[in-house]
């Protein structure tokens, strides 16, 4: 539930991240696709060069600790983002988001590590349906409040859910963590565990690449949205539900890919979703209208929502349980990177080849994602 209220108050601002830039004196489109990109990529890096250091603090110090840092302070930096008054105001608490939040990673290191291997697969799902929940209902929800009480009013709303969030955890999730009592390795040799391992290094890569054709589209949908709307339709809302019915359908696929896992393996599913996914990326460049936009969103995340859930649970399995922290900082570094690098690359191939082109794009990435997985993934046995 604090997941879930931590993702909705993260997607409450998402939809109209390109809109709030225009708050901020950022005139031109081409200004405002390149100004969206570099504020997604810059809290991406930040949280790429953070994460390795948060998950071999969560192996030292506890993974409870982690997700009631990354939820307190996010639910402050996000509520300051109201007050930003020009662009590189708003860039440099990005950033600070970047740097000092992750909730996913912190969450899914704690997952890992309390819960039975038995039950790993079906866990990973429902943390993972938790997070689609909040992203679904956060873009829906930030949009009808940015209507209410304008976009900075929305910052401030989100960053009291967020804090909400971790104020839950503080008060009701415990964790029984006991400290190594052996010498705790250094911070490079933490690091090593995962990247020294044949079975992690290609899930890494599986990671990134999601995350890439994840975050290709996210500056740039918007704006899609807002070319494909009528005059007079309520844009901010479209934009919101662009976002949360891939979302609501990721959710609802990563619930169900539990029970097809146990009888197909997750390197089936990983492949079987790669390509679907790329094939209902390819339509959304000849939406001629909102509604078919929205159809085609929602059959991308009955394909999309079982990715991360089965990658981190093969991760999960692979690694030793008192390096979950770290193998997951690590997981999330690549994500980031991911996240980083896929806006600035959408908005570059936006900015050259016209909006519809990033669904090209991402498809292309899709489809060599599945490739890989077909080439270097294996069905892992369990690892104590």
């Amino acid at each position: 539930m604090a997941q879930a209220t931590a993702m909705t108050a993260f997607g409450f601002v998402l939809p109209f991240l390109a809109l709030y830039l225009k708050e901020l004196h950022v005139e031109s489109e081409r200004a405002v696709v390149l100004w969206s990109g570099a504020l997604v990529s810059g809290t991406a890096i930040a949280l790429a060069l953070a994460s390795p250091v948060w998950g071999v603090l969560a192996d030292r110090y506890g993974r409870r600790v982690m997700v009631l840092r990354s939820m307190l302070v996010g639910g402050v930096l996000i509520a300051l983002m109201s007050l930003a008054q020009n662009v590189e105001q708003f860039l440099v608490l990005r950033i600070l988001q970047g740097a000092l939040t992750g909730t996913v990673a912190a969450s899914t290191a704690l997952v890992a590590t309390i819960v039975p291997r038995d039950r790993l697969a079906s866990s990973m799902g429902l943390l993972q349906t938790s997070a689609y929940l909040g992203i679904a209902g956060g873009p829906t929800l930030g949009g009808l409040v940015a209507e209410a009480v304008g976009i900075r009013g929305t910052f401030v709303v989100a960053g009291a859910l967020l804090g909400g969030g971790g104020a839950a955890v503080w008060l009701f999730v415990h964790e029984h963590y006991q400290p190594l009592t052996e010498r705790r390795p250094g911070f490079i040799r933490s690091l090593q565990v995962g990247l020294s391992s044949p079975a992690v290094r290609p899930l890494l890569v599986v990671l990134f690449l999601i995350q890439v054709s994840s975050a290709i589209v996210f500056p740039i949908l918007p704006l899609v949205v807002q070319h494909l709307a009528a005059p007079g339709d309520p844009v901010k809302l479209y934009a919101g539900l662009a976002f949360g019915v891939t979302a609501m359908f990721s959710a609802l696929a990563a619930v169900a890919y539990s029970r097809v896992a146990d009888r197909s393996g997750y390197r089936r599913i990983l492949i079987y979703c790669c390509f679907g996914a790329a094939a209902f990326f390819l339509p959304q460049a000849l939406a001629a209208n909102v509604g078919q936009l929205l159809l085609l969103r929602a059959g991308l995340g009955i394909f999309f929502g079982a990715l991360i859930p089965a990658t981190n649970a093969i991760v999960a399995m692979v690694s030793p349980r008192q390096s979950h922290g770290s193998v997951f900082g690590l997981a999330s570094s690549v994500t980031a990177l991911g996240t980083a690098i896929g806006p600035l690359v959408g908005s570059a191939i936006a900015a050259s080849f016209g909006l519809s082109s990033i669904f090209f794009a991402t498809a292309a990435v899709l489809g060599l994602l599945g490739l890989w997985v077909t080439v270097t993934v294996r069905e892992p046995a369990p690892v104590d």
